[in-house]
């Protein structure tokens, strides 16, 4: 293999290392969902009205969240555990861990492969440029179903008031919940892995050699004709 198709591998490592760190920060930040609150209260008319300076902000990841709350008198935070949170779908929770984490996974075996196949020449189709398509491509289907998932969980249960603790103070978010950008790490972590493909794609493509038919040669004199 020559030294230009050894570098271009190569610089695969360090795309699978730039996904590793999107997966992990993604899985360990706390900011998968953000949300802006307010807090309303009934007027005597029978008539909801935002309650002046009563704002809030929430946000949480996988694991672990936050809520500051400000009622009038000054800001309060409090953290919470996500799986906590009765609003939300568990399969769906365990899902996306279980997907980023294997998309983890995945990025790690490319990123070694990618180091192997720089350094020597694999026999084996697996350890070899074959496995560098496999490992991207799989990191990159679970990166994908990862989003899904939270996307699904995202639309049916986070869109209504993630502050169901606080609903009968009046505080609510519904209409104001976003994608954090923990969320979006794993959608770019997604456009890595395929790049990773396109580079391993063009830096060990090779044209067909056409295989030129050349007439038989003769192994006699001339051919008399009678």
């Amino acid at each position: 293999m020559s030294i230009l198709k050894r570098g271009m591998i190569f610089i695969t490592f360090f795309g699978c290392c730039f996904a590793i760190a999107l997966a992990a920060a993604a899985m360990s930040t706390k900011f998968w969902l953000e949300a802006e609150a307010i807090q309303r209260r009934i007027n005597p008319d029978k008539t909801l009205e935002v309650r002046p300076n009563s704002t809030g902000h929430v946000n949480f990841g996988l694991f672990k969240g936050r809520k500051s709350l400000n009622v009038g008198f000054g800001t309060r935070l409090h953290h919470f555990d996500t799986e906590n949170l009765e609003y939300m779908d568990y399969g769906l929770w365990v899902g996306t861990i279980a997907c980023l984490s294997a998309g983890l996974l995945m990025a790690v075996v490319g990123a070694l492969f990618a180091i192997v196949n720089t350094a020597t020449t694999p026999v084996e189709a697996i350890t070899g440029i074959p496995g560098l398509y496999l490992w991207n491509s799989l990191a990159a289907v679970f990166d994908m179903l990862t989003v899904i998932l939270w996307a699904v969980q995202f639309h049916k249960h986070l869109t209504d008031n993630v502050l169901l603790y606080d609903a009968n103070d009046g505080w609510t978010t519904k209409g104001m919940e976003v994608f954090g950008y923990s969320f979006w790490l794993v959608v770019v972590a997604i456009f890595v892995h395929i790049a990773n493909i396109v580079i391993i794609a063009i830096g060990t493509w090779e044209p067909k050699k056409k295989d030129h038919l050349q007439a038989p040669e003769s192994k006699g004199g001339n051919i008399m004709l009678y």
